[in-house]
Order: C-alpha cells, then structure tokens, then sequence
C-alpha cells in the first residue's frame, strides 16, 4: 500500500512479482462486490445497561459487549486504534484490557496492516475471530478470504467517508501552532460524556505544562467539520458499492440518530446505538448479548431517516476537485481558517462566552427575553 499526493493509501503491484493472472482484479470488492445478506434485516435501537461502561463508547456501547463476548468465548477483535504518536491503524485484543483502545470512533482512513492475514491464521486454527471496521474493509476481508468461515463474525460501520492520515497530522500540526503546544499526546473525536462530535485533546505546552482542551461542537473544529460536509473523503467514498442494503457484516453498527422521535423511552444522554441483523450468525450473537442491553425492536424506514449513508453515497461538494491542491498551495492553516470555518464559528464561539460569564442557565432566559422582545 503506497500513499497518492494527497494522501490516501492504495495497492501497488509489484511486477516484478506478478505474472498478470488477474486474480487480484477478479477478487477486488469494488470492482465486483458481493451482496449477500439480508435485505431488510432486524433492526433494533439499544444501549448497554451500565452508564459507566456507556460513557466509555462514542455511543450505546454495542461493540464492546460483542466484543467482551468474543473474548470471553476465547476469541481475538480486530479494530481500528489510535498509536501513541496519533496514527490510526487496525490491531487485534484479545484481553479485555487491550480492548479500551479499540473502542471510540476514528474519522480517519485506518491502516491494516497486516490484519487480513493475521486474522486468516487464526481463523484456520479454528479461533473465533470479531472484525469490525468501514463496510469496504469488511468486503475487502471477504473477498481476501474467499471463503466462507463459520468462526468469522464481522461488524460494518454506517461510514460517509474517510479523510486521511496525512491530513489529520496536518491537523495535529494546526493544533500544536494555534495553542502553543510542545506535543500532542491524546485526541478524540467524539464526546463520550454526551452523545455526539466534538475534539477533545491533550497537550503539553512548552512550559511542560499539561492541558486539555474540548472544543463542544464539531463546528469549532476544521478538521471535524470538513469531515461532517464530506470535503475531504477519499474519490471512491463518493461512488461506494456498499452505501445499500444489503449491508457487508453479519451485524451493522451505528448511532441511532434521531431515535428520541420514534422510541422516546430511550434514555439518548450517553448515546444509542443502532444493530442491524444482516445474518443468521449476527441474530445468533445478539440473542447472547442482549440480556446485558437496554433495547427496543425498531424500523429499517426510521433508521435510515437520519442516517442516510446506510442506503446512499455522500455527495462529492465541487470544492472537493480544489482542496488538497490549495491545501499543498496555500497550507492547512490557511484552508483551516477559510473552506474548513463554519459560516456559525463566530456565534457558537460567542454563546460559549456568554455561557461562561453567565452560566447556562441565564443565557437560557436570555435567549427567551430576546425572543418575547423580536415577536
């Protein structure tokens, strides 16, 4: 895998190694993919009975439950985590230690190393194997493996897009600058305390001084936001083979966004998560786990109400063409503080002064004086 000049990694050959037998264009998923689940699965909105565990997941904690469950049948989870030095990769757990750095979302393109193999030689040694990731990686799995194996149990995301590593370093880059910081040790994406996105991230200024910095809404952040609006997504997110029903793994995770309109008896603090059943293996895993959930039977119609990507592509936006290119003219920071600005940076930035000068509570009255006055 070598990486283009914007960044995203693709496959090389080596032809020096290759005799031209096709095999590899006849096996690509993108090139030929493969539905075979179910299309209207079982679909279900939940989250795990324990808020502390919950707090923990970017959203019901679905992932860890299976995965706890994998593990504690003596299998190994493949994942996506982030390095010490901030890059995002896939790697195996196969303690319930090692799965904390698993869970979380990472709006990054990830690297899988060697994962595929791995998780062929534990398949064939007859070990249970849990691979979750974006539905092109599980495909990629699939068609690598080119059999089916009943010790195999996947899980496909409800993705829009990827942006890359190079990227989110510029980013990093970006952050260290904008607030005089040495190094930048820890960053999330996501707001595990209260469901939805936001940057958080740790850093150490030249003064060996510790901080950490959250910025609310991911409409404070450039990177965040220009994933939000699909700006900066690798070419082949726009035309994904695997934005459709059927979905690619036995189980799909995602938010259940929008779930307080069709199952108000959900408790959506801490997030909620939405499982589609795509398989009879994936039904068969969600019968051990669901004791441990706090869930409810939904509708395929509602889910896909506000979480469109589950049946259609993101819209390639015209600037798309531009961006990495004035990013290499003009630097990050620049295309950071234009393209990559919310038109509502400047009124979020003052509502959360007023909310520190004032308290929540009175900007509240504020805003209903305000109202009562402009009627």
């Amino acid at each position: 895998m070598e990486t283009d000049s914007e960044g995203f990694l693709y496959p090389v050959k080596n032809k020096d190694l290759c005799d031209e037998c096709g095999l590899c264009e006849r096996i690509c998923p993108f090139e030929r993919p493969l539905y075979k689940n179910v299309k209207s699965p079982q679909v279900f909105a939940a989250y795990n009975k324990s808020r502390n565990e919950r707090k923990k997941s970017s959203s019901g904690g679905l992932f860890y439950i299976i995965a706890r469950e994998v593990i504690s049948l003596g299998g190994i989870v493949y994942g996506a985590t982030m390095t010490d030095d901030l890059k995002v990769v896939h790697k195996s757990a196969s303690t319930i230690e090692d799965l904390n750095v698993l869970r979380g979302s990472k709006y990054v393109q990830s690297c899988l190393q060697d994962c595929y193999g791995k998780i062929k030689t534990d398949l064939k040694s007859s070990r249970l194997v849990y691979f979750t990731g974006t539905p092109c990686q599980v495909a990629g799995l699939k068609s690598y493996l080119r059999k089916d194996y009943p010790n195999l149990l996947t899980s496909d995301l409800v993705c829009h897009g990827v942006p890359n590593q190079k990227l989110f370093d510029m980013h990093i880059e970006y952050l260290k600058e904008k607030y005089s910081s040495n190094r930048i040790f820890k960053y999330q994406f996501r707001d595990n305390e209260r469901w939805g996105g936001c940057e958080i991230f740790n850093s150490i200024d030249l003064r060996g001084v510790e901080t950490v910095r959250k910025l609310p809404t991911y409409e404070l952040s450039p990177f965040l936001y220009s994933f939000m609006y699909s700006l900066t997504n690798r070419y082949s997110c726009y035309e994904c083979p695997f934005a459709k029903m059927p979905r690619q793994g036995d189980i799909t995770l995602a938010d259940y966004w929008g779930v307080q309109k069709y199952h108000p008896e959900m408790k959506t603090k801490n997030g909620v998560s939405l499982i589609l059943l795509n398989t009879v293996h994936g039904e068969y895993f969600w019968n051990k786990i669901k004791d441990k959930l706090t869930y409810v039977e939904s509708r395929l119609d509602w889910a896909i109400k506000n979480n469109g990507n589950l049946i259609r592509t993101s819209t390639m936006p015209l600037v798309r063409k531009e961006i990495y290119e004035l990013i290499d003219k003009d630097g990050y920071t620049s295309v950071a503080n234009g393209v990559f600005r919310s038109p509502r940076y400047r009124l979020i930035k003052i509502k959360l002064l007023l909310m520190k000068l004032i308290g929540a509570d009175n900007l509240q009255r504020l805003k209903s004086y305000w109202h009562k006055i402009i009627k």
